[in-house]
């Protein structure tokens, strides 16, 4: 009897490890995209979505075997840290556009105030001409604000006037002379004044005979306070 055996089986090689992990550096590219991203102001809200997909791939770099795992490894912490970036940098850059976008309203609330100052068409003395209807009206600025900028209607009737002075100290004062005649009743005073850079408080009055026809109270910085009233109004409170 005549006895066989198997023939032995033939060794499988050793599996070659692959020097390149093309997953992983996918998530580098990745992650370095997103980390760039992630600092620019209204792109970083994209990175943070980027910098998800880095981690992702990173993770899946790490688990392929038989591949390097430092191009992994690397693009997933940079993907991590690109994700935090986006986060925070996000909330910083909206609060920032948000403060911005509110000054902007404030400023133009500020701007768009009734206090028209019109451009001078004429020039003269407040008491060239005066008549015994005529009234004396005062200007008068006071506050905490170290200096102070005015802008004032000067004259009335058929030749209308503005004046301005600049960083005038406190307090302020200027008479002015409104004419006799009801026919410039639709007619305003103005008065208004812009505090410096200097938090403070800046208030402007006009009067008539020493009596407050019209007072209006600003604070902060760049106070700007701002008077207007009717000649009737002045008319009536001279009596």
């Amino acid at each position: 009897m005549t006895f066989r055996y198997a023939p032995e089986p033939e060794s499988t090689p050793p599996r070659e490890r692959r020097t390149s992990n093309g997953v992983g550096l996918a998530a580098l590219i990745v992650g370095i995209v997103s980390l760039v991203g992630s600092v620019i102001p209204l792109v970083n809200y994209a990175s943070g979505f980027l910098a998800m997909v880095g981690i992702v791939l990173g993770i899946i770099g790490l688990l392929l075997r038989d591949r390097p795992k430092g191009t992994a490894l690397g693009g997933l912490i940079l993907s991590v840290v690109a994700l935090i970036l986006s986060i925070v940098l996000a909330i910083v850059y909206t609060v920032g556009i948000a403060s911005v976008i509110g000054d902007a309203v404030e400023e133009s609330r500020s701007s768009a105030s009734p206090v028209p100052m019109p451009e001078p068409q004429g020039t003269g003395s407040p008491d060239d001409g005066a008549t015994a209807d005529d009234v004396t009206v005062s200007y008068e600025l006071t506050g905490t604000v170290p200096t102070v900028s005015a802008a004032w209607s000067d004259r009335l009737g058929e030749v209308f006037s503005a004046d301005e002075a600049a960083d005038q100290p406190l307090p302020f004062t200027r008479d002015v002379v409104l004419p006799g005649g009801s026919e410039f009743d639709d007619e305003r005073l103005i008065l208004v004044g812009t505090g410096s850079a200097e938090a403070g408080d800046l208030t402007c009055r006009i009067l008539v005979d020493g009596a407050v026809v019209t007072e209006q109270t600003s604070s902060g910085a760049n106070a700007r306070a701002a008077c207007v009233v009717t000649a009737a109004e002045v008319r009536a409170a001279a009596g």
